[in-house]
């Protein structure tokens, strides 16, 4: 099983990356199971108190606190998972490379880039 949390202040996109994920478990014949957050402190809070994920799917730009910032805080506790940033921009920002991303994702995203990041990063999990 796959422990993946995706972190998106947007619903909409929330809602289309659950149903997505649930295609995409359907189509590979693995189990993922996912834990959205709205907010970066949520998922955060959620680590600190014991959560571990395998892949994290960080919106850069959320109020409160961006998900670079959000990924940095992660590495923390958690060296190995993978992240996936979603932007709405092609400038990304320059901390967004030191915590290692599989890639980045900019938005609106389908869900075949969607599955061929997944793809990615669960063959990087080994």
């Amino acid at each position: 099983m796959i422990k993946l949390t995706y972190c998106d202040d947007s619903m909409l996109q929330r809602r289309a990356i659950d149903e997505w994920l649930s295609i995409y478990s359907a189509k590979k014949g693995v189990t993922i199971e996912g834990v959205p957050f709205s907010k970066g402190t949520d998922l955060i809070a959620a680590v600190e108190n014991g959560a571990s994920f395998d892949i994290y799917i960080l919106d850069i730009i959320m109020p409160e606190m961006k998900g670079t910032e959000v990924a940095e805080k992660l590495r923390e506790y958690d060296k190995t998972g993978k992240i996936i940033f979603l932007t709405s921009t092609s400038a990304f920002d320059e901390h967004a490379s030191t915590v290692d991303p599989v890639g980045y994702l900019i938005k609106p995203i389908a869900a075949e880039q969607l599955y061929d990041m997944l793809d990615k990063a669960i063959a990087e999990l080994g």
